[in-house]
């Protein structure tokens, strides 16, 4: 296996002289560009970060980002969006500094999402990050978030904060990711189809209808998603379905339903590879993979209504509810239980009330609320005789129960300087009942309370600059997963998991001039009690979870995007991270100083985007991957990778009709990478290799028929 130091010199040496000096001069530039000034118009492009930015709402209100004491990123959809294959969020999120991205390609482990290091540990879903989609809950009262019923094409936008969330939401670390699904139209009727297809045997179906009538709108979205896959043993199918209403019922008062439907019949797993094996054919799937028939199918039924009333001026109160229902089968590569089945049952209730007035005779907004979750999953567990079910090992039924009271302040304490303070007490009681008693009663019950904090300032240099300090204390309980999946092999919890605390402090400074929107964040984060993934030899791919004792972050997270000259502009992010454990013993090895393994200490995206007035437009964007460890032992790593992609189409607007054709190269550089590595796994098989250069290509129309 490639060592650190060859890693990290094939990295600098490959790299930094074509790309990284270029990245480093243009960011360096954003700096610069605050001594221009700032009476430049800004001008409006189909960007996908922060160009002429609107109110977010992942502080729980709706407020501008200049008020905020945190790094975030606000990005809203444009018309590049819709030329891109349309598969997982990371199409829509690209470039954002701090955020790391893997496993595009295996729809049995979901698309792994890490900001600042949290989320890197899962071997499936989403960890460490609380996401919320039209304002429901997708995180469940657990912690955990399953990513594949949100389609990447029908987000209109997406609001991405980097840093402690616990103070408003509860159980995370590394922060939230906000979406807001596409809008009614505002003509009439609207209807959207949209074809894409692509090597692999991809193809993707997607049709958008909507529209307005006096005061509701509604929307209407169905896509079908498949192909055969790059690896052997990978093919997978879906289909998707939503419906958004939205109705004001008077003035002062509005009603959302949301309803989403989600169904995989076919998910193949083909697993990771060793190293050897990598080398030999990363086209290739594991054979126990291919010898079990590992996969999964899967069924979702989700719904949630929102209710807002302003009873006066400066006053907001919300009321959400929401339901859903997961039917869940999976086949993992081994015989012990290798086989899974659970019925989950999750229901919620959020309460909030906003309030601005003067305190003091300054500007102040109070928000105060609370957050109900229950989550109910009917799982057993079969042995795995080669793909077909086997003998009944594991029958339970698991029940988790959340509460989470929090309230926030901003207040202007004088003309440039705002004062953030928040907090919440978050309570969750597990409870799991055996009915699978032939090995003994493993009922029991476990309850994890503990509360988050968070204070913040703003400074506001320039009405388009600000400096900001934010620190938080972070509480973040294990997932029923995590508990339940126990190395002793017994049902019940694992009473040696518990949960994992940080302290959060971030300085940073954003703002825009002549055009340039530029911002820069330094963090620092001690953790207690990380918990962290392995396998064990006699179950390969099944992760179970223990305590690492100490760990820190130091990070910096920058970026800058340039303003339109001529149809053509550019964006730049970098993200550098060292992350270290302090105290961790594994039997009686220490592992303090050893890097985290799944995240890169160094992380480069640049874009270029050109639109000629004729409708032709071009982009090509590039994102540099420095080596990382892919085990806590930092025995083993994943070697340095640059990929690209190019796209080019043509589009026409003529009155109410707009056509578009596009074609895309994504793996442009044809680098042999790994799109994913699963973080210590067992038998040395870390790596599941991404897909050499391939091409996709499609047509979207747009037609307001009234």
């Amino acid at each position: 296996m490639t060592p650190k130091s060859a890693v990290n010199l094939h990295y600098f040496i490959g790299i930094l002289p074509a790309a990284g000096v270029f990245f480093y001069r243009l960011a360096m530039a954003g700096l610069v560009a605050t001594a221009v000034p700032a009476s430049a118009q800004n001008n409006e492009t189909g960007a996908a970060v922060i160009l002429n930015p609107v109110n977010i709402t992942a502080t729980r209100s709706e407020r501008s980002p200049s008020l905020i004491p945190n790094s975030i990123t606000q990005i809203q959809r444009n018309a590049q969006h819709g030329y891109q294959p349309g598969v997982t969020l990371d199409e829509f999120a690209r470039g954002t500094p701090g955020v790391f991205f893997q496993n595009q390609f295996n729809f049995t482990q979901d698309l792994r999402i890490a900001i600042r290091g949290f989320g890197a540990r899962s071997p499936f879903g989403v960890r460490g990050i609380q996401m919320r989609v039209d304002g429901i809950p997708a995180t469940l009262p657990d912690g955990q978030t399953q990513l594949d019923s949100i389609d990447p094409s029908l987000i209109e936008r997406m609001d991405i904060v980097r840093g402690p969330s616990a103070a408003l939401y509860g159980n995370a670390s590394g922060g939230l990711i906000d979406i807001t699904t596409r809008e009614a139209p505002a003509e009439k009727f609207v209807i959207m189809p949209r074809q894409v297809f692509g090597q692999y045997d991809f193809t993707k179906s997607e049709l958008f209808m909507g529209g307005h009538s006096g005061k509701s709108g509604y929307s209407l979205y169905g896509s079908h998603l498949q192909q055969s896959g790059w690896r052997d043993f990978s093919a997978m199918q879906n289909t998707f379905s939503q419906a958004k209403l939205n109705f004001q019922i008077s003035g002062n008062a509005d009603l959302m339903l949301v309803f989403r439907e989600f169904y995989s019949p076919l998910s193949k797993d083909p697993g990771a590879l060793t190293y050897a094996e990598m080398q030999a054919d990363s086209r290739q799937a594991s054979a126990r993979n291919v010898q079990y028939n590992a996969g999964e199918e899967i069924r979702q039924e989700e719904m949630g209504i929102r209710l807002r009333q302003r009873p006066s001026a400066g006053k907001e109160f919300t009321v959400t509810a929401h339901m859903l229902h997961r039917d869940f089968q999976s086949r993992q590569p081994f015989f012990d239980g290798g086989q899974v089945q659970f019925d989950r049952l999750v229901g919620g209730l959020m309460a909030q009330f906003v309030n601005d007035h003067e305190w003091f005779n300054r500007p102040n907004r109070f928000l105060i609320g609370i957050d109900y979750g229950i989550q109910n999953d009917d799982r057993q567990r079969f042995n795995n005789n080669f793909g077909a079910r086997g003998a009944l090992n594991l029958s339970q039924l698991e029940r988790v129960q959340s509460i989470g009271p929090f309230v926030r302040n901003e207040w202007r304490v004088v003309d440039k300087l705002d004062l953030v303070i928040g907090g919440r007490w978050d309570w969750l009681h597990y409870q799991v009942k055996d009915q699978f008693k032939s090995d003994g009663n493993e009922s029991g019950s476990r309850t994890v309370s503990q509360g988050s904090g968070s204070a913040g300032l703003v400074y506001h240099i320039t009405d388009r600059q600000q400096l900001y300090a934010h620190a938080a204390t972070v509480f973040e309980a294990p997932t029923t997963t995590e508990l339940l999946n126990n190395p002793a092999g017994r049902g019940g919890f694992n009473p040696n998991l518990n949960a994992q605390t940080s302290l959060s402090n971030e300085l940073g400074f954003r703002g825009s001039s002549a055009g340039f929107h530029y911002d820069t964040a330094v963090f620092f984060i001690r953790t207690w009690d990380e918990i962290v993934p392995f396998e064990l030899a006699s179950s390969p791919g099944r992760a179970f979870f223990r305590n690492a004792g100490q760990s820190r972050r130091i990070g910096i997270e920058t970026r800058l995007a340039t303003p339109e000259w001529k149809g053509l502009r550019g964006e730049v992010g970098y993200t550098f991270s060292d992350f270290a454990f302090e105290k961790y013993v594994i039997d009686t090895s220490s592992l303090k100083g050893n890097i985290f393994p799944g995240i890169p200490e160094h992380r480069w995206e640049g874009l270029v985007r050109y639109a000629h007035p004729l409708g032709f437009f071009g982009q090509i964007h590039v994102h540099c991957v420095g080596g990382f460890y892919v085990n806590d032992t930092n025995t083993a790593a994943n070697p340095a990778y640059t990929l690209g992609q190019l796209l080019a189409g043509w589009e026409l607007k003529r009155n109410n009709f707009e056509s578009s054709i596009f074609f895309g190269i994504n793996n442009v550089f044809d680098a042999q990478y790994n799109a994913n590595t699963r973080i210590n796994a067992a038998l040395g098989r870390y790596y599941e290799p991404g897909p050499p250069l391939n091409w996709f290509g499609g047509v979207r129309v747009r037609i307001a028929v009234f």
